[in-house]
């Protein structure tokens, strides 16, 4: 039962993977990513539950958030219309350019791989997570929802990279940048 959080997050990165397969079946596409998500929210609450909290928890759990974003992104692609491509271009950029330096950061000063769970990572988590199906179903990405997404997407990346910059230690789970790091970790 300690492994059911593992399992889980292992289950999110196949199903992840399987979303290429029906990018273009619409309704397949919103079953497995419905249980995607459902699968990013409770791996983290059982594991909470059950004491069952590892490093390797926590690295299969941000490997599964790179594999989801990375496949949706590649869904939300052709929703864009010319007159927001730039602009939408810019802000994946951007926030994908903060992602890698965040990664890297982690590797060459913790000597490891991962993100942090912070509150804003996973508001941005959650608000993109719940417009992508919106999306695809009203075949639009408006300006109105690009705009709010990209801010805070910028705002949860570029707050990893200030804690990640700061911090003496690793905290996978470290709330926000205002959170005090804990002492012992």
């Amino acid at each position: 039962m300690k492994q059911l959080p593992n399992i889980l997050s292992c289950a999110r990165i196949i199903l992840s993977l399987a979303l290429l397969f029906v990018l273009d079946q619409l309704s397949w596409f919103l079953i497995l990513y419905l249980i995607c998500g459902l699968t990013d929210m409770a791996d983290g609450i059982i594991a909470r539950r059950l004491k069952a909290e590892t490093r390797l928890g926590a690295k299969l759990d941000s490997l599964g958030d790179f594999v989801f974003f990375s496949v949706s992104l590649v869904r939300f692609i052709p929703l864009l219309d010319k007159e927001n491509s730039l602009f939408l271009s810019l802000v994946i950029a951007l926030v994908t350019v903060l992602r890698v330096s965040n990664l890297i950061i982690t590797k060459v000063k913790f000597r490891q791989w991962g993100m942090i769970h912070t509150i804003l990572n996973k508001i941005t988590g959650l608000a993109l997570f719940s417009v992508l199906p919106v999306c695809l179903l009203t075949a639009s990405l408006p300006l109105g929802l690009i705009l709010p997404l990209g801010m805070i997407a910028i705002l949860s990346a570029t707050e990893e990279c200030i804690i990640l910059l700061t911090a003496k230690t690793y905290d996978a789970n470290r709330k926000s940048l205002f959170a005090h790091e804990q002492c012992g970790k």
